[in-house]
């Protein structure tokens, strides 16, 4: 297996580990795909990764199925290996090519310089927790009743993803949430609001988290950015392994008053 669909077999469970507590969660798996449905209305909560796997065609067409027979919007990710074969499967279906998540890997040869000083902290307790769900509902401009039914319930001691929190001098400032696989840790929800971004924390948050968990034996990390997000992973030594393509199946539009 090449790096890339190896990466990807470690993408898919992210989302299963992180979604597991949310309302109305249905999952189907197979080693290298994955179909995570809620009961929320939103896309970012109804997810589909697609890999290298002998069923991907079958899984793809039973995903799209199974979100329209409840009524979802659906985001799908595909590596660039099943796209060849599933772009023309996922347009007959109705989803719509949207662009690409560069897909990152950070390895072990590689120093990464520490960001200025900050507390961190783990979210756990309620109020930490809340305070996490704030950070992240800011950030990505998403109800915060949402993020509370489907992020919030995650954060504890055994759910298999680590959340983190940097203070500055305004106080809570940034959060990013890690799961571990073996010596591999995928990094997710990097959440900066508006207000404090450009401001560093960011990058001493994630650099810090980085250099416990190599301290903790993590030797790689991978995650999924954003364009935006880009430039900052790529000046702690992250690497682009694939532009993986990103497809969206539109919910049902609602009926007008």
């Amino acid at each position: 297996m090449d790096e890339t669909e190896e990466l990807i077999e470690l993408c898919v469970r992210a989302p299963a580990t992180q979604m597991i507590a949310g309302p109305g969660i249905e999952l189907h798996m197979t080693r290298n795909c994955v179909l995570g449905l809620t009961d929320e209305p939103l896309a970012d909560f109804n997810r589909l990764t697609l890999g290298a796997d002998p069923d991907a065609e079958g899984f793809l067409i039973r995903a799209v199925a199974r979100a329209k027979e409840r009524g979802r919007p659906l985001s799908a990710v595909m590596s660039p290996q099943a796209a060849q074969s599933l772009a023309p499967v996922a347009t007959r279906l109705g989803l719509t090519a949207v662009g690409a998540a560069p897909l990152m890997v950070l390895r072990p040869d590689v120093s990464v310089q520490p960001g200025r000083p900050t507390k961190i902290v783990r979210a756990l307790g309620p109020e930490l927790v809340s305070i996490a769900g704030d950070l992240i509902a800011a950030a990505f401009d998403t109800p915060r009743d949402v993020i509370a039914r489907c992020i919030d319930v995650g954060m504890t001691e055994t759910a298999g993803v680590e959340t983190y929190i940097a203070w500055g001098d305004e106080g809570p400032m940034c959060t990013v949430s890690v799961t571990p696989t073996g010596d591999t840790a995928g990094i997710t929800l990097m959440a900066t609001p508006p207000e404090h971004q450009r401001e560093g924390m960011g990058r001493a948050l994630l650099t810090q988290v980085i250099a416990d968990y190599r301290r903790r034996g993590a030797e790689r990390f991978h995650l999924g950015s954003s364009e935006a997000g880009r430039r900052l992973y790529a000046s702690l030594g992250f690497e682009l392994v694939a532009d993986l393509p990103v497809w969206v199946l539109e919910g049902p539009v609602p009926a007008p008053d």
